[in-house]
């Protein structure tokens, strides 16, 4: 069985799976991070165009706004199949497209990095091996887990060095192990353009021997999907999280609830210091299929040292936003949302969505941590080859600090297929 999920913010009502190039988590409950930031595989697809633009106002007088526009993309190489295995190589440019600055401290590091005039990387090189239901890959690679994923909301998604092995022999069931060294991309902490090691993209001051997780995911069970991740962050922090979701269905909607929860505890050296928190969630998204509206609306909470665990990327929590997460509270805290978008299909406009969602974020002391977040969207796909995203985020600080901030984000893309 294929789960259907509906997000709030992207033209997206299908199905997910364990891709053809990337391990992924992404059956069951997508959020609204998520939703404008996985990497889409497209099958064939061999090369990409991808143009930017990216504006920060601080509306705060001690910081400075900060913008950039970039030019990039990729040309991904794929040798065939023989025995069984394959190789894959994949290079990766983003270049700033020269827009004059007085200050460098007013380039947005977002599509850059620290290396703020552009970089280039070889991003994918890896060898994938197939036989029956199980897979083994390694090597630099996408990947989408709940706390380690693509997160390609900017111009250049996340990469991981990694190995990774999947195997699907028993119906319904899918189970992974693998091993994360090093990080590249726009949220490992430093040079994008560089697989920084894990310990250094968390932002500890030493590296660490990396991440070994484990997952199983059953989708056999009345159109339910159940998943269970443990991690070891090694001299960081040992996670397990577990989610289900539910689809529902009747002449009118389609709708998905979810649940969630994590418990993290400090690993080793606690590198990041004490860590030792539970974190629960749940959501629902309603989709009206004869009017083309989407509702969502979910809620977490964190309790205990260190509040929800961060990731690298967008994070697996319901609640996610285009730019607050409830680890960015950084304490025990909440956080809620809601949500709506609507689907132009219904006039004959296929592929054009436009959404709408509101978030807060408070820690227990909310002196601390209490900031709201308005988002508005837009996504065209315009064909196979060609999609648009435009996003606007207003943040709105409600702390002493009143560091309030808007963040417009565009991101056009033409992807090339193969024969």
């Amino acid at each position: 069985m294929k789960f259907g999920k509906i997000v709030c913010t992207a033209a997206l009502l299908g199905a997910s799976y364990l891709g053809a190039d990337d391990l992924r988590k992404d059956e069951g409950v997508t959020t609204i991070r998520e939703s404008i930031g996985n990497v889409v595989l497209i099958e064939h697809a061999v090369a990409q165009i991808r143009a930017g633009y990216i504006f920060l106002d601080s509306r705060t007088a001690a910081a400075k706004n900060s913008s950039a526009a970039a030019l990039g993309g990729h040309i991904h190489l794929r040798s065939k199949r023989y025995f069984g295995i394959l190789a894959a190589a994949e290079l990766y440019t983003v270049q700033d497209m020269g827009i004059q600055r007085s200050d460098p401290a007013e380039v947005n590091g977002d599509f850059f990095g620290t290396r703020k005039s552009g970089n280039s990387t070889l991003s994918q090189a890896y060898i994938d091996a197939e036989w029956g239901g199980t897979r083994f890959k390694a090597g630099r690679q996408l990947i989408d887990t709940p706390h380690a994923d693509s997160d390609d909301i900017r111009m250049m998604p996340n990469y991981f060095m990694a190995y990774t092995l999947t195997n699907t022999d028993i119906e319904a069931l899918t189970l992974t192990a693998g091993k994360i060294g090093r990080m590249a991309g726009w949220e490992n902490g430093g040079d994008a353009s560089k697989f920084l090691n894990i310990g250094r993209a968390f932002g500890a001051a030493e590296e660490t021997d990396g991440i070994y997780f484990a997952s199983a995911l059953y989708s056999g069970w009345d159109e339910s999907v159940l998943q269970a991740w443990l991690y070891r962050i090694n001299d960081i922090a040992d996670l397990l999280y577990l989610e289900a979701a539910r689809e529902l269905y009747t002449e009118k909607s389609h709708t998905v609830i979810g649940i969630q929860y994590e418990k993290a505890a400090g690993s080793g050296r606690e590198l990041l210091g004490t860590i030792d928190s539970s974190t629960w969630g749940v959501t629902a998204q309603v989709r009206l299929l004869q009017s083309g509206l989407l509702f969502t609306a979910a809620f977490n909470r964190a309790s205990g040292a260190g509040g929800a665990f961060g990731s690298l990327g967008g994070g697996p929590f319901f609640t996610s936003l285009e730019d607050q997460t409830l680890d960015a509270i950084g304490t025990a805290g909440r956080a809620w949302i809601a949500g709506a978008s609507y689907d132009f299909s219904q006039f004959g406009i296929e592929g054009l969505e436009a959404g709408t969602a509101y978030g807060s974020f408070r820690a227990d002391d909310s002196s601390v941590y209490n900031t709201a977040e308005t988002d508005l969207t837009l996504t065209y796909e315009l064909s196979d080859a060609l999609s648009l995203t435009a996003a606007c985020a207003f943040v709105n600080d409600k702390t002493l600090l009143d560091t309030d901030y808007t963040q417009f984000r565009f991101i056009a893309n033409y992807n090339f297929r193969g024969p």
